[in-house]
């Protein structure tokens, strides 16, 4: 038996939301319109515009409030700076687009020697329960918004950069990861009730300094190379050996 996959970044948004231990950490997202997006911006200075049915970190627009009362739009490496009227016009365009968008109230990415980071926790289910085969964090490229290995993300032990994000406080790293690994366990439990065919997940996690943790993304056919990447190969062993018992059924 395969890994069932669920496209659709908002119907497991809307799952997820339901649950009141995980409604804290999910960000404000709603389907795009360009008033929506205008009105987000009034109160965030930054949101994503993201394919509702994307991966790999494709196709996402980062718009953020500038210091002159403009905005500016990155799409990749391009940036530019509009006025209302042309961000109106181009949200207007993404909206009427034939892939649906989603905007998302942007999340403040913890830093890693001035380099945004999000986590990867890779979480199994080879037999009749979860359990959590690997995490990782993923570092962006130099002046990068975009932290996937597809897109030149580089993979980093996650003690390696919560250390530094939590000032050396081990007690505070190991109460950061432990809530991690609470937060993706439920994430698993919840969408597994509603897709009871999923066995694989690739969750995407934010953390603030203050010790905030946001969910990104729960990708269910989620990629494993980050984790070749790492110094250790204990992690990639585990979800090899997985993978094997899920394919099997």
């Amino acid at each position: 038996m395969s890994s069932h996959s669920v496209k659709g970044k908002m119907i497991k948004h809307k799952l997820l939301i339901k649950n009141p231990s995980l409604y804290p950490h999910l960000p404000s997202t709603k389907w795009l319109t360009a008033s929506d997006a205008l009105h987000m911006l009034k109160s965030h200075s930054t949101v994503f515009l993201k394919p509702d049915g994307g991966s790999g970190g494709s196709g996402i627009l980062k718009i953020r409030n500038t210091s002159t009362g403009g905005y500016e739009i990155r799409y990749g490496k391009v940036r530019e700076r509009v006025g209302r009227h042309t961000l109106y016009r181009t949200l207007r365009r993404y909206q009427k687009s034939y892939t649906q968008y989603i905007v998302q109230k942007g999340i403040h990415l913890g830093r890693y020697h001035g380099r945004v980071f999000d986590i990867r926790m890779y979480l199994q289910k080879p037999r009749s329960e979860w359990g959590i085969s690997g995490m990782a964090a993923r570092i962006a490229p130099p002046h990068h918004y975009i932290t996937n290995y597809t897109r030149g993300g580089k993979a980093v032990l996650l003690e390696k950069v919560l250390d530094p994000l939590f000032e050396g406080n081990t007690e505070k790293v190991n109460e950061c990861i432990e809530n991690l690994r609470i937060i993706s366990m439920n994430i698993a439990t919840t969408l597994n009730k509603r897709f009871r065919d999923i066995r694989e997940l690739g969750i995407d996690l934010a953390v603030e300094s203050s010790g905030q943790i946001w969910i990104i993304e729960a990708n269910t056919r989620p990629q494993h190379k980050l984790f070749t990447k790492l110094p250790t190969s204990e992690m990639l062993r585990t979800i090899r050996h997985n993978k094997k018992k899920i394919k099997k059924g």
